[in-house]
């Protein structure tokens, strides 16, 4: 490694293409907080940076730093998660974490449990079973809290917001629990509605965004 160049872990959160040959990636690091990269050469055929500059990949990435930007120079791909492009719920899913995170992070402010929080939830929409829904609740709640606007179950109350029991133990749980553990436990219909309805409600109060994931997610259902 040069030295000049940087070190660092990070989830392809979008890319473009950058003129003919190249393409535009922005990545959630844990040293670097959301940046811009460029992957020069990445849509020639054969490219050794074709594979890690697609969405969802996770990777060892080495970089050099420009005035606006980074440029890959080296990368080994830790998890591909090319899954979750095959299938078109999973994926809008998966999308719609990506936009909420580059919503809420920025570059220069480290980002390791922003980017821990997204890995176990990309493999939860991959192995666990749970519905996308559930999955999408517990990260809503989970991002908010490690941003520092965590969901405030007695201020909610205060202004006349209505809990039953079991969600109020649900919002709790999650709140408590460390990310390796977020996604070990489902819900009955009816109580999955009622936080998820009162989760997205506050995630869209602290977020003024149009998410594009979010209108194909609505045309799908």
């Amino acid at each position: 490694m040069g030295i000049d160049e940087i070190k660092t872990r990070g989830i392809v959160l979008d890319n473009s293409p950058q003129n003919e040959y190249d393409k535009r990636l922005v990545i959630l690091t844990t040293d670097l907080g959301r940046i811009t990269v460029f992957a020069n050469g990445a849509r020639r055929s054969g490219s050794r940076f074709a594979a890690v500059s697609q969405k969802f990949v996770m990777a060892e990435l080495t970089l050099r730093a420009g005035r606006n930007a980074y440029t890959l120079t080296k990368a080994t791909i830790i998890r591909p998660f090319l899954e979750l492009s095959e299938d078109i719920e999973k994926m809008c899913y998966a999308s719609y974490m990506c936009e909420l995170m580059s919503y809420f992070t920025r570059e220069g402010l480290t980002a390791v449990d922003e980017l821990n929080l997204l890995y176990v939830s990309f493999v939860a929409l991959l192995q666990s079973g749970l519905s996308e829904k559930l999955i999408r609740c517990i990260f809503e709640c989970k991002l908010l809290d490690i941003e520092g606007e965590g969901f405030q179950i007695e201020e909610y109350k205060k202004h006349g917001g209505h809990l039953s029991p079991t969600a109020e133990y649900t919002i709790s749980y999650i709140l408590s629990r460390e990310l390796t553990e977020l996604y070990d436990f489902d819900l009955k219909p009816e109580i999955l509605e009622e936080i998820s309805e009162i989760i997205f409600k506050y995630t869209k109060k602290h977020c003024d965004y149009k998410f594009k994931s979010l209108d194909i997610l609505s045309t799908l259902m």
